[in-house]
């Protein structure tokens, strides 16, 4: 597998975007990208991509990086209901191919200076196809892009910066799975997990350190090592994402949200939004309500922490949007 590595020195040029899902058996149609590089993100289901001579199984989470000027299809029929989000977009200088042997030592280079900060020389490095662990960041950061490019006046500059701090966080990810398999952030990622999984809104740092046999201190400080934040910013971050995905993809009202992202007062739940975000829960909501989706329904599968996932799985099922059917 080869790894492309773009430039950082301009934005890219976002393009066009949109969210698809099909409820029947579907396979994609044929296209040819005249120039524009395309990312599919799938939210739910299976579906069978071929890039010129290679062949793509695309499951739940997985990202897709498509490269201009080959010819792609779906090679296979997928039987079960699917929904992605695809983003295209052109760059104003053609990426480096690099090889397993190059992207070792671009990870050998961030072990040995984790917590340095990033410059302009710093390439983004994404794969042909990778699977996304924390899908939350992502899919807030795809409505930002597809509300914004809706819009007037700097739409079009703002989707620009939007879409290329996407690939950033992209990249960021897939090289922090590269450190993982490596072994040098293994604990950070064990932490995290633990972290999602015993989730709850009475949940604070002493016991994370406790269930984890570590000195608080200590825990806070290799959390600020490794993620840039202390572990309390951490939770917060996670209560944050999971409200503001709520928000986005269903009808709960503010107060309900406040519970499912683990807050106990809906006032202090106020106040942390507003502090995270620049916007309240309202404002959040009505800022990014410009979609553009090429089906008929919404029910995708909302990546929270995973002791809310059953009762929310409800929630989307009756979402009662209805959306203008375009082909994809």
């Amino acid at each position: 597998m080869f790894y492309y590595s773009f430039s950082l020195l301009d934005p890219v040029l976002y393009y066009k975007g949109g969210e698809f899902s099909a409820d029947i058996p579907w396979q994609h149609n044929p296209m040819y990208h005249r120039g524009d590089y395309e990312i599919i993100v799938c939210m739910k289901g299976t579906f069978y991509i071929q890039v010129k001579s290679t062949r793509y199984v695309i499951r739940q989470h997985d990202v897709l990086l498509v490269p201009p000027f080959f010819k792609m299809f779906g090679y296979r029929i997928s039987t079960s209901p699917v929904d992605f989000y695809w983003l295209h977009f052109f760059i104003k200088k053609k990426p480096t191919l690099i090889d397993k042997t190059g992207l070792a030592s671009k990870v050998f280079g961030m072990s040995s200076d984790y917590s340095r900060n990033s410059n302009l020389d710093d390439p983004v490095i994404i794969p042909s196809q990778f699977h996304l662990q924390d899908m939350g960041k992502f899919i807030i950061l795809v409505y930002q892009i597809l509300d914004v490019s809706s819009r007037n006046r700097y739409g079009q500059q703002e989707s620009d910066y939007l879409m290329t701090a996407f690939l950033i966080e992209l990249s960021n990810h897939f090289l922090n799975q590269c450190l993982e398999q490596k072994g040098y952030i293994n604990k950070i990622a064990r932490l995290k997990e633990w972290i999602r999984a015993n989730m709850s809104s009475d949940l604070n740092v002493k016991q994370i350190a406790d269930a984890t046999q570590l000195n608080a201190d200590y825990l806070t400080r290799l959390f600020k090592r490794y993620t840039g934040m202390t572990t309390l910013q951490y939770l917060t971050r996670l209560k944050i994402e999971v409200a503001q995905l709520l928000l986005l993809r269903t009808n709960l009202t503010v107060k309900q949200i406040s519970i499912y992202a683990y807050f106990t007062d809906e006032k202090l739940f106020m106040r942390r939004f507003k502090a995270q975000t620049g916007l309240t829960p309202t404002e959040y909501r009505n800022a990014y309500t410009h979609t553009h989706l090429n089906n008929p329904h919404i029910d995708p599968k909302i990546p929270v922490p995973k002791r809310i996932e059953d009762k929310i799985d409800n929630i989307i099922d009756n979402v009662n949007e209805r959306f203008t059917d375009t082909s994809k």
